[in-house]
């Protein structure tokens, strides 16, 4: 009985997945012809939709991007082109829209010089879209125990010889890639990054909200890192190096 029930829970999982991946197809098309249409709201509504059913994507959040800029929300373009930026490193159309965007904020922020071995570590573990990095540690797993597997089993020497290369190769790709994957996933080493959302927002030298405390404003638009919380607040630091404290509703994480 039990065995009839999971085998009837796997053939609706089989057909229920395939229909909600079409789903979010057809929902992501009508957001893209609805862009095309010069309906950008319509557009964002249909993008958030395939969000809020637990889709992502790089593409999806590029597109959200245009839609959010073209309606005339700097912020949350911004944001979506940093999201999208995340999920795919490097991506020249992206890359261009966000210093397109970053040229019309407010705040003229002169990021501060980093330690070169910062830089060379994140842009190692940035290398690879997230897509292809699953890719090439899944398949170089693969390799090496079908490598292993043929060794063991194999009684021709040359052929011992080479599978036993191969399954060396692609165990050291499995830990280099698998330990970029690792830190990836869990963000070991990543600041937690952030995008201010309102017009202006003051910041302050104590999570108060007390004029006399204000340091600095900084804009929509304006990237910051997140240092730490306590309650409601967040203090934040530019990349020009100025720290203080916010409310934590005007930065969304990236």
């Amino acid at each position: 009985m039990n065995r009839r029930i999971a085998r009837v829970a796997l053939t609706l999982l089989a057909l229920l997945v395939p229909c909600a991946l079409s789903a979010q197809d057809e929902i992501f098309e009508r957001g893209n012809q609805l862009y095309q249409e010069g309906d950008f709201v319509g557009a964002i509504e249909a993008y958030e939709a395939v969000l809020s059913a637990g889709f992502d994507g790089a593409a999806l959040h590029y597109n959200l991007g245009n839609a959010y800029f073209k309606a005339g929300d700097l912020g949350r373009s911004i944001l979506e082109w940093e999201r999208a930026l995340v999920r795919a490193p490097g991506d020249p159309d992206a890359t261009a829209n966000l210093e397109l965007a970053r040229s019309l904020t407010v705040d003229a922020v002169v990021p501060l010089p980093r330690f070169w071995l910062l830089s060379a570590w994140s842009g190692w573990v940035r290398w690879l879209p997230r897509g292809v990095l699953v890719l090439l540690v899944g398949g170089a797993w693969l390799l090496t125990g079908a490598g292993l597997v043929t060794r063991v089993w194999s009684r021709s020497p040359d052929t011992r010889r080479l599978t036993g290369w191969v399954a060396l190769a692609s165990a050291a790709v499995v830990v280099v890639f698998g330990i970029n994957l690792f830190v990836r996933e869990l963000g070991i080493g990543q600041p937690e990054r952030g995008v201010v959302l309102p017009a202006a927002v003051p910041v302050r030298a104590a999570p108060a909200e007390d004029d006399d405390l204000t340091l600095f404003e900084i804009h929509e638009g304006t990237r910051v890192r997140v240092e730490q919380r306590t309650g409601t607040w967040v203090e934040v630091v530019l990349d020009d190096g100025k720290v203080g404290w916010v409310p934590a509703d005007v930065v969304e994480v990236i």
